[in-house]
């Protein structure tokens, strides 16, 4: 009895360290996503609605020097925004509230820099609640987007100018650091305090400091954003933000990583710091073992139309084959896409714009609106059976995340004339992966994990797509 108990007890114990001794980590150690990070990763594509006083400014003035008085849309008209994001497929939008010249769309307290001193709707209109009702009436979810760092108009009034305001040790005095911050926690207060519920918070430059280059700088900077989100979350626990909650994928080309992977780890080892794989155009891939569990985003600015993220006159359409190229390397390799749509000084978004955001629209319903078969069978071996031959090009993969991302392997394989050949054969899913390959005509579909960093896989939906040649 007694050398059957040592057996038993020496087997549990190997079979605990088997994990171990194969480099991989068991899934309680694994980083696990929260469930608005999950309802976040669903809402796949958003727009950006980059529209302030830049759109208006005078040519030869300073940031920030850009008088009020020069803005004055004729048409605005948020609710065609909205429509124009809808009719490209966005589920949710955000609008730059206060970007780095320092007005604000909203009647802030905080300053007279803002739509309070503009002509439009002679100083009684609010921007910032045109947009959230436009967009909550259409079904899209709100965010927004603060530039905490940059400030032009109210760094010139503390005598920061020029170069000096992108500097990370501009905020180095204590006294200007906690004016600073006390002026962005109350524009951070109005605007979660005042609009509903917002679902995120593009806090921009979040990470700046360490991730310019090869040394991370930290300091008051780090502090800074620190102290910003965390009380922003206080305020609405559901809203993520950038950088605590969601990461940018590196780059603004509409490109993320492949391999790709949500769990990282920090430089700091807190939630308030960027990942250790992320430096700013370079390719953030995360880490399969990562302490943190963060979605990744890709913004870009030039993937629909060229000319930059305000409105500075005429912009050229991309063709569709590059608009739908950011599409498959973001979403497609497991991250959130962020396309920027650009009102002009009407207020409206240009035609052409409009009609390219449509366009891109009804090619992802062509694409991926009819699949052929689908499975949302958790196993990590499936065979999925045709109703006789189909020529088949695009497969859409998801990974059950609740309890972290796991597969870093995997085969996909089409039935031809009754022998198996490897169509795919990739690497991570996350939250989707899209494989596009050379059209065959198959009677089934197997899928095989081949390679996970832990145990109990689960699949999430496998979801086959016809030819469209």
């Amino acid at each position: 009895m007694k050398n059957r108990l040592t057996f038993l007890i020496l087997y549990t114990a190997l079979f605990l360290f088997i994990p171990a001794l194969s480099g991989w980590s068991q899934p309680s150690q694994l980083a696990k996503p929260t469930l608005q990070q999950l309802a976040f990763q669903d809402l796949g594509l958003g727009v950006f609605i980059h529209y302030s006083i830049d759109t208006y400014a005078s040519h030869g003035l300073p940031p920030g020097e850009t008088p009020s008085s020069s803005f004055n849309p004729t048409e605005l008209n948020p609710e065609q925004w909205v429509l124009a994001a809808k009719a490209m497929g966005a589920t949710y939008m955000v609008l730059t509230a206060r970007h780095e010249q320092g007005f604000c769309l909203w009647p802030t307290k905080t300053t007279d820099y803002s739509i309070k001193s503009s002509p439009y709707k002679n100083g009684k209109g609010d921007i910032v609640r045109e947009f959230t009702d436009a967009c909550r009436k259409h079904g899209l979810k709100v965010g927004l987007y603060t530039a905490p760092w940059i400030d032009s108009n109210w760094e010139t009034r503390q005598g920061i100018k020029g170069a000096n305001s992108g500097r990370i040790d501009k905020l180095d005095d204590p006294v200007l650091y906690e004016k600073a911050l006390q002026k962005e926690k109350e524009q951070i207060r109005e605007l979660m305090t005042n609009y509903g519920s917002l679902v995120f918070i593009w806090d921009d430059h979040f990470g700046r400091s360490d991730a310019l280059d090869s040394i991370p700088h930290g300091g008051k900077f780090r502090e800074f954003y620190a102290a910003i989100t965390k009380y922003a979350h206080e305020l609405q626990p559901n809203c993520l933000l950038l950088g605590r909650d969601v990461e940018h994928v590196g780059t603004e080309e509409g490109r993320a990583c492949y391999p790709f992977w949500n769990a990282l780890n920090t430089i700091d080892g807190t939630t308030y710091t960027v990942s250790k794989t992320y430096r700013w155009d370079h390719c953030n891939s995360g880490d399969p073992l990562g302490k943190f569990f963060r979605p990744q985003l890709s913004c870009t600015t030039d993937a629909l139309s060229t000319g930059g993220w305000m409105w500075t006159g005429s912009r050229k359409i991309q063709p569709l084959e590059r608009r739908m190229q950011a599409y498959y390397e973001t979403i497609g390799r497991g991250a959130g896409l962020i396309v920027n749509l650009t009102p002009d000084r009407r207020g409206l978004i240009p035609e052409d714009l409009v009609a390219a955001a449509k366009e891109m629209g009804d090619e992802i319903v062509r694409q991926f609106g009819n699949p052929l078969a689908h499975s949302e069978l958790k196993e990590k071996e499936q065979l999925i059976q045709f109703k006789g031959p189909q020529t088949i090009d695009h497969v859409v993969l998801m990974e059950d995340l609740t309890q972290g991302q796991k597969i870093a392997g995997y085969l996909l394989e089409a039935e031809v004339n009754g022998t198996w050949k490897i169509v795919v054969n990739g690497q991570t899913i996350g939250h989707k992966r899209i494989d596009q390959f050379a059209s065959v005509t198959a009677t089934a579909l197997r899928f095989s994990v081949t390679k996970s960093v832990a145990d109990n896989v689960n699949m999430k939906k496998i979801v086959v797509f016809k030819s469209l040649l």
